[in-house]
C-alpha cells in the first residue's frame, strides 16, 4: 500500500509524541484525529484512554478506554467530529441564552 492510499485508508499507525503519548491521523492531514495516553492503574495494569484531538484540552471528548494502543486506533472515526453535526440543545440554559442571574426565584426574600 502506497502512502497516499494508506492517507486516503486511514490507516496511518498512531505516531509517538511523549512516552506514553500517540497522535492519531486520518483524513485530515493538517490535524490529528485522536489523542491516545496509556495510563496505568493502581492495581498495575495499562490501559489506554483515546479523546478527539483539540487544541484545549477541555474541548477534547472521550472516544473510549481499551486494553491496548490498536483498539484505541481502531476505534478512531476515519472522519473527525466535524463530520457529525454537533446536537444543539434545546434547553435556553443549556445554550447560554439565559443569563445564569435570570433564574427564577422561589421566594422573593433575598431579593
Amino acid at each position: 500500500m502506497s502512502g497516499a492510499e494508506r492517507s486516503a485508508a486511514g490507516a496511518w499507525p498512531p505516531i509517538q509524541i511523549a512516552r506514553d503519548e500517540w497522535i492519531v491521523m486520518r483524513a485530515e492531514r493538517a490535524r490529528p484525529a485522536a489523542v491516545v495516553r496509556r495510563f496505568i492503574s493502581a492495581g498495575g495494569t495499562a490501559y489506554f484512554r483515546c479523546v478527539t484531538w483539540a487544541e484545549r484540552s477541555e474541548d477534547r471528548r472521550l472516544i473510549g478506554r481499551f486494553r491496548t494502543l490498536a483498539e484505541a486506533d481502531a476505534a478512531v472515526p476515519a472522519r473527525g467530529p466535524e463530520a457529525q453535526p454537533a446536537q444543539q440543545p434545546t434547553d435556553a440554559w443549556e445554550r447560554g441564552a439565559t443569563p445564569w442571574d435570570a433564574a427564577p426565584r422561589r421566594t422573593n426574600r433575598y431579593a
